[in-house]
């Protein structure tokens, strides 16, 4: 594995899980909280919507990391390996420019000046901070992209890591 990628696996990673187990945590003692002692956090579920949000975004950049995310293939079994790796390439290239452009755009999105101005009903806390999960997973999933694109336009198999990973567990 390169340097980089441990990095930003270690981030994907770390992110992922403080988002969805804080978003539990919190959820969790709410319930408790609210049935045991008649006593509720008045900012636990926006604080949990934001926490699954973020969630959901890193989980994408996850999911693409170990090379699972949903895909149509009956064009590709049309083709020789040659015409699957042209179609491959031109998939990632396509995802490349994709992430660019709204990754782009939701880092203007949060420098907006009525995204400085607005405080989330709850917590209080500007919007731009809530919406950066946006451009930070857009930028995650940018550059996994263009991993992908660098090894499938090689001819390298798209990421071995995430291969072994589930192969060294699966032999055990």
């Amino acid at each position: 594995m390169s340097r980089l990628d441990r990095i930003l696996t270690a981030i994907e990673n770390s992110l992922a899980a403080l988002a969805l187990g804080g978003a539990s945590l919190l959820a969790c003692l709410q319930v408790i909280l609210r049935y045991l002692f008649n006593y509720t956090i008045f900012w636990s579920e926006e604080a949990t919507i934001y926490l699954l949000i973020l969630a959901t975004f890193i989980g994408a950049v996850i999911t693409l990391r170990h090379n699972e995310h949903v895909n149509v293939d009956v064009l590709s079994s049309l083709f020789k390996e040659r015409g699957k790796r042209a179609l491959a390439v031109l998939g990632a290239l396509i995802t490349v420019i994709y992430c660019a452009i709204f990754g782009t755009y939701a880092w203007i999105l949060i420098t907006e000046p009525v995204a400085l101005r607005i405080l989330t009903p709850a917590l209080r806390l500007p919007l731009w901070l809530v919406e950066l999960s946006l451009p930070v997973g857009l930028t995650l999933m940018f550059l996994r992209s263009l991993e992908m694109l660098y090894r499938t336009a090689r001819g390298r198999e798209t990421f071995p890591e995430a291969d072994s990973e589930y192969g060294e567990e699966a032999a055990e």
